[in-house]
């Protein structure tokens, strides 16, 4: 079965794996590595989680509003109110 791509929990995984990381060398002694940074790293990467979120939704959307458009005849099916000319309308002068 297949699922549709999720950008943003794929971002949010790599963010979280990274903070784990960087948590356990800090654990070990490898590096220094102060706390209040991963208090910060890990709300970050929930924001930008968020973010990406939402700009995948608006393009989705466009994407099927776009195809939707298509399927259901777009401009130059000649259907009124399909962006295409208009008999007996006013024109460019408005009068």
């Amino acid at each position: 079965m297949r699922h549709r791509f999720e950008p943003s929990r794929l971002l949010l995984g790599l963010a979280m794996i990274a903070v784990a990381v960087l948590y356990l060398l800090d654990a070990a002694g490898e590096v220094d590595i102060p706390f209040w940074l991963l208090l910060v790293v890990v709300p970050g990467a929930l924001v930008l989680a968020g973010l990406t979120v939402l700009a995948t939704f608006l393009a989705r959307r466009s994407l099927g509003r776009r195809r939707e458009h298509r399927e259901h005849g777009g401009p130059g099916h000649g259907g009124p109110g399909h962006g295409g000319p208009e008999r007996g309308g006013y024109g460019a002068r408005g009068a």
